[in-house]
Protein backbone atom coordinates (compact mmCIF):
# COMPACT_ATOMS: atom_id res chain seq x y z
CA UNK A 1 0.00 0.00 0.00
CA UNK A 2 1.67 3.47 -1.24
CA UNK A 3 0.70 6.36 0.63
CA UNK A 4 0.80 10.31 -1.53
CA UNK A 5 0.92 12.22 1.74
CA UNK A 6 0.48 11.90 5.40
CA UNK A 7 -3.18 12.81 4.83
CA UNK A 8 -3.81 11.31 1.38
CA UNK A 9 -4.44 6.96 0.82
CA UNK A 10 -4.62 5.59 -2.09
CA UNK A 11 -7.56 4.24 -2.51
CA UNK A 12 -8.01 0.08 -3.35
CA UNK A 13 -10.53 -2.32 -2.89
CA UNK A 14 -11.37 -3.38 1.01
CA UNK A 15 -11.37 -6.92 2.06
CA UNK A 16 -14.29 -8.33 3.46
CA UNK A 17 -11.98 -9.22 6.55
CA UNK A 18 -10.82 -5.55 6.58
CA UNK A 19 -14.33 -4.40 6.76
CA UNK A 20 -15.00 -6.78 9.47
CA UNK A 21 -12.46 -5.04 11.49
CA UNK A 22 -14.63 -1.89 11.49
CA UNK A 23 -18.52 -3.35 11.68
CA UNK A 24 -20.53 -0.40 11.73
CA UNK A 25 -23.51 -0.30 9.21
CA UNK A 26 -22.86 3.23 6.47
CA UNK A 27 -19.62 3.14 7.48
CA UNK A 28 -16.78 2.31 4.37
CA UNK A 29 -13.42 1.17 4.72
CA UNK A 30 -11.27 3.35 2.09
CA UNK A 31 -8.13 2.11 2.18
CA UNK A 32 -5.95 0.84 4.95
CA UNK A 33 -1.66 0.59 5.17
CA UNK A 34 0.70 -0.64 7.59
CA UNK A 35 3.51 1.35 8.88
CA UNK A 36 5.97 -1.01 11.17
CA UNK A 37 3.93 -3.08 13.39
CA UNK A 38 1.14 -0.68 12.94
CA UNK A 39 -2.05 -1.28 10.94
CA UNK A 40 -4.25 2.21 10.25
CA UNK A 41 -7.54 1.97 9.10
CA UNK A 42 -8.92 5.31 6.47
CA UNK A 43 -12.84 5.07 7.01
CA UNK A 44 -15.38 7.54 5.91
CA UNK A 45 -19.45 7.41 6.44
CA UNK A 46 -21.72 7.73 4.02
CA UNK A 47 -25.07 8.34 3.29
CA UNK A 48 -23.87 11.66 5.61
CA UNK A 49 -27.42 14.15 6.04
CA UNK A 50 -26.42 17.35 4.42
CA UNK A 51 -29.04 20.11 5.77
CA UNK A 52 -28.20 22.79 8.64
CA UNK A 53 -29.53 22.03 11.80
CA UNK A 54 -30.40 25.79 12.42
CA UNK A 55 -32.22 26.97 8.68
CA UNK A 56 -32.88 23.27 7.12
CA UNK A 57 -30.93 24.44 3.98
CA UNK A 58 -28.98 22.12 1.98
CA UNK A 59 -25.56 21.95 3.64
CA UNK A 60 -22.09 22.44 1.00
CA UNK A 61 -19.12 20.27 2.10
CA UNK A 62 -16.12 22.44 3.29
CA UNK A 63 -13.78 20.23 4.12
CA UNK A 64 -12.76 16.51 4.82
CA UNK A 65 -10.27 16.40 7.40
CA UNK A 66 -8.81 12.79 9.01
CA UNK A 67 -8.61 12.34 12.99
CA UNK A 68 -6.90 9.83 13.90
CA UNK A 69 -8.20 7.39 16.93
CA UNK A 70 -6.57 4.41 18.98
CA UNK A 71 -8.17 1.44 18.09
CA UNK A 72 -8.73 -2.02 20.16
CA UNK A 73 -5.50 -4.40 18.81
CA UNK A 74 -5.79 -6.84 16.40
CA UNK A 75 -4.38 -9.94 16.91
CA UNK A 76 -1.72 -8.25 19.04
CA UNK A 77 -1.20 -5.68 16.26
CA UNK A 78 -1.93 -1.91 17.21
CA UNK A 79 -4.54 -0.42 15.10
CA UNK A 80 -5.38 3.14 14.49
CA UNK A 81 -9.01 4.22 12.89
CA UNK A 82 -8.46 7.23 10.39
CA UNK A 83 -12.16 9.07 10.60
CA UNK A 84 -12.29 11.29 7.50
CA UNK A 85 -14.89 13.33 8.93
CA UNK A 86 -16.89 15.40 6.90
CA UNK A 87 -16.62 19.02 7.85
CA UNK A 88 -20.37 21.10 6.41
CA UNK A 89 -20.86 25.01 6.09
CA UNK A 90 -24.31 26.63 5.34
CA UNK A 91 -24.99 28.66 2.30
CA UNK A 92 -26.94 31.66 3.93
CA UNK A 93 -24.71 34.52 5.20
CA UNK A 94 -27.33 35.45 7.55
CA UNK A 95 -27.60 31.73 9.27
CA UNK A 96 -25.57 31.60 12.75
CA UNK A 97 -24.68 28.14 12.32
CA UNK A 98 -22.17 29.25 9.65
CA UNK A 99 -20.01 25.72 9.70
CA UNK A 100 -20.42 22.18 11.78
CA UNK A 101 -18.54 18.88 11.59
CA UNK A 102 -20.52 15.48 12.07
CA UNK A 103 -19.61 12.86 14.55
CA UNK A 104 -20.53 9.40 14.88
CA UNK A 105 -20.74 8.49 18.77
CA UNK A 106 -20.37 4.53 17.26
CA UNK A 107 -16.99 5.35 16.12
CA UNK A 108 -15.81 7.91 18.93
CA UNK A 109 -17.08 10.45 21.48
CA UNK A 110 -16.92 14.12 20.76
CA UNK A 111 -13.35 14.78 22.60
CA UNK A 112 -12.34 11.27 22.57
CA UNK A 113 -8.71 10.03 21.55
CA UNK A 114 -10.21 5.97 22.00
CA UNK A 115 -12.82 4.62 19.46
CA UNK A 116 -16.58 3.74 21.32
CA UNK A 117 -15.17 -0.13 21.43
CA UNK A 118 -11.54 1.00 22.87
CA UNK A 119 -12.54 2.95 25.23
CA UNK A 120 -15.42 1.31 27.21
CA UNK A 121 -12.76 -1.67 27.02
CA UNK A 122 -9.95 0.40 28.44
CA UNK A 123 -12.79 1.49 30.88
CA UNK A 124 -13.75 -1.57 32.32
CA UNK A 125 -9.54 -2.58 32.57
CA UNK A 126 -9.01 -0.19 34.74
CA UNK A 127 -12.08 -0.05 36.54
CA UNK A 128 -11.11 -3.99 37.28
CA UNK A 129 -7.89 -2.65 39.08
CA UNK A 130 -5.30 -2.38 36.59
CA UNK A 131 -3.22 0.95 35.84
CA UNK A 132 -3.67 3.74 33.41
CA UNK A 133 -0.38 3.23 32.29
CA UNK A 134 -0.52 -0.25 32.41
CA UNK A 135 -3.34 0.17 29.51
CA UNK A 136 -1.92 3.33 27.83
CA UNK A 137 1.40 0.86 27.02
CA UNK A 138 -0.78 -1.95 25.72
CA UNK A 139 -2.69 0.16 23.57
CA UNK A 140 0.74 2.61 22.15
CA UNK A 141 -0.42 6.11 23.25
CA UNK A 142 0.09 7.89 26.37
CA UNK A 143 -1.81 8.27 30.08
CA UNK A 144 -4.01 11.04 29.45
CA UNK A 145 -5.70 9.50 26.36
CA UNK A 146 -6.60 6.62 28.62
CA UNK A 147 -7.58 8.71 31.57
CA UNK A 148 -9.72 11.41 29.87
CA UNK A 149 -11.88 8.14 28.02
CA UNK A 150 -12.21 6.65 31.65
CA UNK A 151 -13.60 9.91 33.12
CA UNK A 152 -16.26 10.33 30.63
CA UNK A 153 -17.49 6.58 30.35
CA UNK A 154 -16.79 5.69 33.94
CA UNK A 155 -19.02 8.33 34.82
CA UNK A 156 -21.77 7.88 32.49
CA UNK A 157 -21.35 3.97 33.41
CA UNK A 158 -21.80 5.48 37.29
CA UNK A 159 -25.10 7.88 35.70
CA UNK A 160 -26.76 4.83 34.28
CA UNK A 161 -26.29 2.06 36.98
CA UNK A 162 -28.90 3.20 38.86
CA UNK A 163 -30.01 -0.23 40.43
CA UNK A 164 -26.51 -0.10 42.17
CA UNK A 165 -28.20 2.35 44.60
CA UNK A 166 -31.41 0.51 45.08
CA UNK A 167 -30.50 -2.32 46.78
CA UNK A 168 -29.46 -1.24 50.16
CA UNK A 169 -31.11 -1.43 53.37
CA UNK A 170 -28.18 -0.55 55.40
CA UNK A 171 -25.57 2.25 54.91
CA UNK A 172 -22.19 3.22 56.57
CA UNK A 173 -20.58 6.66 56.94
CA UNK A 174 -16.89 7.02 56.80
CA UNK A 175 -13.96 9.49 56.43
CA UNK A 176 -10.74 8.95 54.48
CA UNK A 177 -7.46 10.82 53.64
CA UNK A 178 -7.57 11.83 50.09
CA UNK A 179 -4.25 14.18 49.73
CA UNK A 180 -2.04 15.65 52.24
CA UNK A 181 -0.27 18.83 51.03
CA UNK A 182 2.40 21.08 52.04
CA UNK A 183 4.67 20.67 55.10
CA UNK A 184 2.21 21.63 57.54
CA UNK A 185 0.92 18.48 57.21
CA UNK A 186 -2.27 19.61 55.94
CA UNK A 187 -4.46 16.67 55.04
CA UNK A 188 -8.23 16.61 53.01
CA UNK A 189 -10.40 14.47 53.84
CA UNK A 190 -13.80 12.78 51.80
CA UNK A 191 -16.34 10.70 52.72
CA UNK A 192 -17.47 7.52 52.06
CA UNK A 193 -20.89 6.12 51.94
CA UNK A 194 -20.99 2.68 51.40
CA UNK A 195 -23.76 -0.25 51.94
CA UNK A 196 -22.86 -2.29 54.52
CA UNK A 197 -25.08 -4.61 53.33
CA UNK A 198 -24.17 -5.55 49.74
CA UNK A 199 -20.67 -4.39 50.54
CA UNK A 200 -20.11 -1.99 48.10
CA UNK A 201 -19.55 2.01 47.71
CA UNK A 202 -22.37 3.92 47.04
CA UNK A 203 -20.59 7.65 46.31
CA UNK A 204 -17.53 9.64 47.51
CA UNK A 205 -18.41 13.31 48.85
CA UNK A 206 -15.63 15.62 48.49
CA UNK A 207 -15.69 16.79 52.39
CA UNK A 208 -17.02 15.63 55.39
CA UNK A 209 -18.39 18.54 56.41
CA UNK A 210 -22.42 18.26 58.01
CA UNK A 211 -24.22 20.42 55.36
CA UNK A 212 -22.39 18.55 52.23
CA UNK A 213 -23.10 15.30 53.46
CA UNK A 214 -26.61 15.50 54.71
CA UNK A 215 -27.32 17.31 51.46
CA UNK A 216 -26.08 14.48 49.70
CA UNK A 217 -28.58 12.34 51.60
CA UNK A 218 -31.38 14.42 51.54
CA UNK A 219 -30.91 14.93 47.42
CA UNK A 220 -32.01 11.06 47.19
CA UNK A 221 -34.92 9.63 46.55
CA UNK A 222 -38.03 8.80 49.20
CA UNK A 223 -38.10 5.50 48.11
CA UNK A 224 -34.52 5.39 48.22
CA UNK A 225 -34.31 6.72 52.08
CA UNK A 226 -37.30 4.88 53.10
CA UNK A 227 -35.70 1.66 53.02
CA UNK A 228 -32.88 2.57 54.84
CA UNK A 229 -33.25 0.43 58.64
CA UNK A 230 -30.05 1.04 59.95
CA UNK A 231 -26.75 3.56 59.89
CA UNK A 232 -23.58 2.84 61.05
CA UNK A 233 -20.58 5.23 61.88
CA UNK A 234 -17.70 5.24 63.79
CA UNK A 235 -17.94 7.76 67.16
CA UNK A 236 -18.64 10.89 64.91
CA UNK A 237 -21.21 13.63 65.74
CA UNK A 238 -21.26 14.98 62.40
CA UNK A 239 -22.33 11.97 61.01
CA UNK A 240 -24.86 11.26 63.74
CA UNK A 241 -26.14 14.98 62.79
CA UNK A 242 -26.64 13.80 59.23
CA UNK A 243 -28.34 10.19 60.19
CA UNK A 244 -30.54 12.18 62.78
CA UNK A 245 -31.85 15.05 60.16
CA UNK A 246 -31.96 12.91 57.26
CA UNK A 247 -32.90 9.62 58.57
CA UNK A 248 -34.46 10.02 61.28
CA UNK A 249 -36.28 6.23 61.37
CA UNK A 250 -33.12 4.64 60.60
CA UNK A 251 -31.16 2.98 64.00
CA UNK A 252 -28.18 4.52 64.31
CA UNK A 253 -25.32 1.89 64.86
CA UNK A 254 -22.03 2.90 66.51
CA UNK A 255 -19.47 0.43 64.92
CA UNK A 256 -18.09 -2.13 67.24
CA UNK A 257 -14.45 -2.26 66.51
CA UNK A 258 -14.37 1.36 67.19
CA UNK A 259 -15.98 0.89 70.29
CA UNK A 260 -13.48 -1.74 71.31
CA UNK A 261 -10.67 -0.05 70.46
CA UNK A 262 -11.60 2.82 72.91
CA UNK A 263 -11.50 0.62 75.74
CA UNK A 264 -8.13 -0.43 74.07
CA UNK A 265 -6.73 2.75 74.04
CA UNK A 266 -8.03 3.71 77.35
CA UNK A 267 -6.24 0.78 78.74
CA UNK A 268 -3.04 1.45 77.05
CA UNK A 269 -3.11 4.64 78.64
CA UNK A 270 -4.04 3.36 82.07
CA UNK A 271 -0.60 1.23 81.77
CA UNK A 272 1.35 4.22 80.06
CA UNK A 273 0.44 6.12 83.38
CA UNK A 274 1.40 3.36 86.16
CA UNK A 275 4.67 2.94 84.03
CA UNK A 276 5.78 6.54 84.55
CA UNK A 277 4.40 6.30 88.42
CA UNK A 278 5.88 3.33 89.10
CA UNK A 279 9.00 3.68 87.41
CA UNK A 280 9.40 7.57 87.10
CA UNK A 281 10.35 6.41 83.02
CA UNK A 282 8.57 5.40 79.59
CA UNK A 283 8.27 1.64 79.00
CA UNK A 284 11.56 0.01 78.36
CA UNK A 285 12.39 -3.43 77.30
CA UNK A 286 12.90 -5.29 80.61
CA UNK A 287 9.83 -3.48 82.10
CA UNK A 288 7.16 -5.67 83.30
CA UNK A 289 4.01 -3.12 82.08
CA UNK A 290 6.22 -2.99 78.78
CA UNK A 291 6.95 -6.67 78.49
CA UNK A 292 2.84 -7.16 78.13
CA UNK A 293 1.60 -4.63 76.28
CA UNK A 294 0.70 -6.81 73.31
CA UNK A 295 -0.87 -9.30 75.55
CA UNK A 296 -3.02 -6.80 77.34
CA UNK A 297 -4.59 -5.53 73.62
CA UNK A 298 -5.27 -9.70 72.72
CA UNK A 299 -8.43 -10.97 73.72
CA UNK A 300 -9.10 -13.30 76.97
CA UNK A 301 -10.44 -16.33 74.65
CA UNK A 302 -7.26 -16.53 72.65
CA UNK A 303 -4.44 -16.79 75.17
CA UNK A 304 -3.55 -20.00 76.14
CA UNK A 305 -2.32 -21.07 79.86
CA UNK A 306 1.40 -19.72 79.25
CA UNK A 307 0.05 -16.55 78.02
CA UNK A 308 -2.66 -16.22 81.20
CA UNK A 309 0.22 -16.76 83.73
CA UNK A 310 2.52 -14.75 82.21
CA UNK A 311 -0.17 -11.70 82.12
CA UNK A 312 -0.93 -12.38 85.68
CA UNK A 313 2.94 -12.71 86.85
CA UNK A 314 3.46 -9.08 84.99
CA UNK A 315 0.96 -7.31 86.29
CA UNK A 316 1.57 -8.47 90.02
CA UNK A 317 5.62 -6.73 89.38
CA UNK A 318 4.58 -3.76 87.50
CA UNK A 319 1.05 -2.68 88.68
CA UNK A 320 1.25 -2.33 92.27
CA UNK A 321 -2.34 -0.77 92.55
CA UNK A 322 -4.21 -2.88 90.14
CA UNK A 323 -5.19 -0.44 88.01
CA UNK A 324 -3.96 -2.04 84.82
CA UNK A 325 -5.57 -4.95 85.75
CA UNK A 326 -8.87 -3.15 86.62
CA UNK A 327 -8.67 -1.22 83.01
CA UNK A 328 -8.05 -4.93 80.86
CA UNK A 329 -11.13 -6.69 82.81
CA UNK A 330 -12.96 -3.36 81.92
CA UNK A 331 -11.98 -3.85 78.35
CA UNK A 332 -12.90 -7.73 78.51
CA UNK A 333 -16.60 -7.37 79.66
CA UNK A 334 -17.25 -5.03 76.91
CA UNK A 335 -16.01 -7.53 74.39
CA UNK A 336 -18.52 -9.92 76.01
CA UNK A 337 -21.12 -7.33 75.42
CA UNK A 338 -20.43 -7.84 71.96
CA UNK A 339 -21.00 -11.19 72.47
CA UNK A 340 -24.33 -11.12 73.95
CA UNK A 341 -27.15 -12.59 72.12
CA UNK A 342 -30.01 -11.03 73.83
CA UNK A 343 -30.75 -7.43 73.54
CA UNK A 344 -32.21 -6.62 77.33
CA UNK A 345 -28.90 -8.79 78.75
CA UNK A 346 -26.98 -6.30 76.81
CA UNK A 347 -28.22 -3.67 77.64
CA UNK A 348 -27.82 -4.39 81.71
CA UNK A 349 -24.69 -5.07 81.07
CA UNK A 350 -23.20 -2.28 79.41
CA UNK A 351 -25.24 -0.31 82.25
CA UNK A 352 -23.79 -1.82 84.46
CA UNK A 353 -20.07 -1.77 83.08
CA UNK A 354 -21.03 2.43 82.46
CA UNK A 355 -21.56 2.34 86.14
CA UNK A 356 -18.42 0.42 87.27
CA UNK A 357 -16.05 2.91 85.38
CA UNK A 358 -17.79 5.98 86.88
CA UNK A 359 -17.08 4.89 90.17
CA UNK A 360 -14.61 7.78 92.66
CA UNK A 361 -12.05 4.93 92.70
CA UNK A 362 -11.74 4.14 89.11
CA UNK A 363 -8.90 5.54 87.61
CA UNK A 364 -9.38 8.46 85.38
CA UNK A 365 -8.98 6.94 82.21
CA UNK A 366 -11.85 4.70 82.54
CA UNK A 367 -13.97 8.15 83.55
CA UNK A 368 -13.45 9.23 80.43
CA UNK A 369 -14.22 5.93 78.48
CA UNK A 370 -17.76 5.98 80.76
CA UNK A 371 -18.71 9.16 80.17
CA UNK A 372 -17.91 8.23 76.28
CA UNK A 373 -20.22 4.82 76.71
CA UNK A 374 -22.81 6.78 78.44
CA UNK A 375 -23.31 9.03 75.54
CA UNK A 376 -23.24 6.74 72.89
CA UNK A 377 -25.30 3.95 74.86
CA UNK A 378 -28.69 3.78 72.35
CA UNK A 379 -26.28 3.64 69.30
CA UNK A 380 -24.29 1.00 70.85
CA UNK A 381 -27.05 -1.18 72.19
CA UNK A 382 -28.32 -1.05 68.18
CA UNK A 383 -25.42 -3.31 67.25
CA UNK A 384 -27.87 -5.73 68.88
CA UNK A 385 -30.87 -5.20 66.69
CA UNK A 386 -29.47 -6.67 63.22
CA UNK A 387 -25.43 -6.87 64.34
CA UNK A 388 -24.64 -4.23 61.75
CA UNK A 389 -21.39 -2.80 61.96
CA UNK A 390 -19.70 0.16 59.89
CA UNK A 391 -16.87 -2.85 59.23
CA UNK A 392 -17.82 -3.24 55.63
CA UNK A 393 -17.00 0.58 54.83
CA UNK A 394 -13.17 -0.07 56.34
CA UNK A 395 -12.74 -2.66 54.18
CA UNK A 396 -13.93 -0.79 50.98
CA UNK A 397 -11.51 1.87 52.02
CA UNK A 398 -8.79 -0.60 52.24
CA UNK A 399 -9.83 -1.18 48.63
CA UNK A 400 -9.37 2.64 47.60
CA UNK A 401 -6.20 3.17 49.22
CA UNK A 402 -5.17 0.26 46.56
CA UNK A 403 -6.66 2.57 43.92
CA UNK A 404 -4.39 5.19 45.64
CA UNK A 405 -1.17 2.94 45.52
CA UNK A 406 -1.76 1.82 41.73
CA UNK A 407 -2.03 5.54 40.91
CA UNK A 408 0.92 6.52 43.19
CA UNK A 409 -1.46 8.91 45.22
CA UNK A 410 -4.14 11.67 43.54
CA UNK A 411 -4.67 15.06 43.62
CA UNK A 412 -7.85 15.40 40.77
CA UNK A 413 -11.15 14.45 43.42
CA UNK A 414 -12.62 13.56 39.94
CA UNK A 415 -10.37 11.41 39.26
CA UNK A 416 -10.08 9.73 42.53
CA UNK A 417 -13.72 9.33 42.91
CA UNK A 418 -14.33 7.51 39.32
CA UNK A 419 -11.57 5.22 40.02
CA UNK A 420 -12.96 3.71 43.41
CA UNK A 421 -16.17 3.59 42.72
CA UNK A 422 -15.44 1.86 39.33
CA UNK A 423 -13.16 -0.56 41.29
CA UNK A 424 -15.10 -0.75 44.42
CA UNK A 425 -18.68 0.61 44.09
CA UNK A 426 -19.43 -3.11 41.54
CA UNK A 427 -20.94 -1.27 39.01
CA UNK A 428 -23.09 -3.62 36.62
CA UNK A 429 -20.42 -3.98 33.67
CA UNK A 430 -23.19 -5.26 31.01
CA UNK A 431 -24.51 -1.45 31.37
CA UNK A 432 -21.45 -0.12 29.71
CA UNK A 433 -22.39 -1.49 26.52
CA UNK A 434 -25.36 -0.05 25.96
CA UNK A 435 -24.07 3.41 27.22
CA UNK A 436 -24.05 6.19 24.07
CA UNK A 437 -22.05 9.11 24.61
CA UNK A 438 -22.44 11.64 22.22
Amino acid sequence: MTKKSCDTFVVHESSRIVEALVGLKNVQVLAYQRAGPDVELLIEQVEVTRFCPSCGAQAQIKDRPVVRYVDLPVFGTPMTLAWRKHRLRCPHERCHRRSWTLGDHRIAAKNCRLTTRCAKWATEQVGRGRAVSDVARELGCDWHTINDALTTYGEALLEADTKRLTLTTAIGLDETSFVKLGTQRWRQYVTTVADVANHQILEILPTRDFKDVAHWVHSQPGSWKGKIGFGALDMSNVYAAVYSVTLPKAHQVVDAFHCVQLANRALDEVRRRVQREHTGHRGRRNDPLYRVRRVLLTGEERLNETAQQRLTSLLELGDPHGEVAIAYRVKERLREFYRCTDINTAQAMLTELIEHCQRPAMPVELHKLGRTLQKWFDKICNFHLARTSNGPTEALNNLIKRIKRIGYGFRNFRNYRVRALLYAGKPNWRVLGSIIVR
